[in-house]
């Protein structure tokens, strides 16, 4: 056997690496980019916190913790999952009809949302007064409910952005909105010092400017096609209803935890989910940079490349979390002037829950990618019926430390039967593109 020179396999070997990261290096162009505006983002929130915390009370963050928690519903309901319609069929829609579907949807988010927006806050005010909630329902509902709806605007245009791979543009405008968002909140919660009601309203201060701005990027003309939104609301239904089961898989212990009327540790609580929360930051930059990636690799049906990429962003958004939990009382030692460090026993199992939700999410992209919205209706409403009762056991028995472990738990079980569904699917040869009539 002619033996080759070690020259010639070292060259071949550079060459292939070359290959590779000429190939590959949109991805870490527009990762690097992505990951900067989330890192910017989470630097800003960690840099304005201990400032925060200084001149906000443990009933505040618990005011702040419980009203965002219903967030999970609102949001599904006045977005309608419109915006996951336009990212799913973006590849299947022809050019020259890509704007005529944003416009529809643009159109769609503001019609719709605002009459969403009405009566949903009137379905939790009369909520409020039948299970006598403590927390007062004027102003902290509508100061929480009104940026979700100008938010949608902004989701929109991230999503373009991401779709047509313009990761500068997407950097540039969320950077502006972290600015803005935490300069509002320094003036009014630690300059005028208003507390849960400055800092709700810093933030929908900051959703009315940057709503307004990404409307002009997005928005070309006043067009709307009756067909695109009839077929968006028929993908959409399943989608929605699912995501307000949401509530009950992240969002319901909040509302077991109000009824506890221990308001001081509910607050410490809601630090420890605060700050674990800055950790998923990770995992918003990966998906985001990886999301299109999985819908293209289903439509080339490339199942190997989608475990691959399941795996990477999973593995990926593990690591930081695992070194907070090591780091935790130190961490939030600095973050809140050593005001909430008792809160670190929560924010080091809820950081936990990051990696649970990782591998949920990416599991359920690849179903909802698939056309699978239906059964993943199915599976979050038996999720939800199962978390349910695994909350109301674990906050009835363990108390606030109860339910941080029942948000673990709660995305362990889902992402078991959300896998459970694909290896099924995969099995017995089911997980096929299903073919939607896509308008235009």
């Amino acid at each position: 056997m002619k033996k080759i020179p070690y020259s010639q396999i070292g060259s071949r070997h550079l060459l292939k690496a070359k290959t590779l990261f000429s190939k590959y290096k949109i991805y870490f162009q527009s990762s690097s980019l992505y990951l900067f505006s989330s890192l910017f983002t989470a630097v800003i929130s960690v840099a304005i916190n201990p400032f925060l915390a200084k001149n906000l009370s443990p009933e505040d963050y618990a005011i702040l913790g419980y009203f965002n928690s219903f967030s999970l519903i609102i949001l599904p309901l006045l977005n309608f999952s419109l915006i996951s319609y336009y990212l799913r069929n973006y590849y299947r829609i022809s050019d020259d009809r890509k704007q005529i579907v944003s416009d529809t949807i643009l159109i769609a988010l503001l019609v719709y949302g605002i009459f969403a927006l009405v009566i949903s806050s009137t379905v939790f005010y009369f909520y409020c007064q039948w299970s006598k909630v403590t927390f007062p329902f004027y102003p902290y509902a509508l100061l929480t409910f009104a940026p979700i709806y100008l938010n949608n605007i902004f989701i929109l245009f991230q999503v373009n952005c991401r779709l047509k791979r313009e990761a500068g543009r997407y950097c540039k405008v969320t950077i502006f909105n972290a600015i803005i968002s935490a300069a509002l909140a320094i003036l009014l919660v630690v300059i005028y010092k208003y507390g849960a009601t400055g800092r709700m309203l810093a933030t929908l201060l900051a959703s009315v400017v940057i709503s307004i701005y990404c409307f002009k990027q997005v928005f070309g003309k006043l067009q709307f096609d009756f067909a695109i939104i009839k077929e968006a609301f028929l993908f959409g239904w399943p989608l929605s209803l699912s995501a307000i089961l949401w509530y009950f898989l992240s969002g319901v212990d909040r509302a077991m935890l109000e009824k506890l009327n221990d308001n001081y540790t509910f607050g410490f609580y809601n630090v420890g989910m605060q700050i674990a929360g800055f950790f998923f930051v990770f995992y918003t930059a990966i998906a985001q940079t990886f999301e299109p990636d999985i819908y293209k690799a289903i439509a080339d049906n490339k199942k190997r490349k989608l475990v691959k990429i399941i795996g990477g962003i999973v593995t990926l958004n593990a690591l930081p979390n695992i070194v907070f939990i090591f780091f935790a009382p130190f961490i939030i030692g600095l973050l809140t002037y050593n005001r909430y460090t008792d809160a670190s026993g929560f924010a080091q199992i809820l950081a936990l829950k990051n990696i649970t939700v990782s591998f949920y999410y990416a599991v359920i992209t690849v179903i909802i990618g698939y056309g699978f919205t239906k059964s993943e209706l199915l599976i979050r409403i038996t999720g939800a019926l199962f978390c349910i009762l695994m909350f109301k056991f674990m906050i009835g028995n363990f108390g606030f430390y109860g339910a941080a472990w029942g948000q673990v738990l709660a995305f362990f079980i889902m992402a078991a039967l959300s896998s459970g569904f694909l290896y099924y699917l995969y099995h017995n040869k089911l997980l096929v593109l299903k073919s939607g009539k896509v308008s235009g």
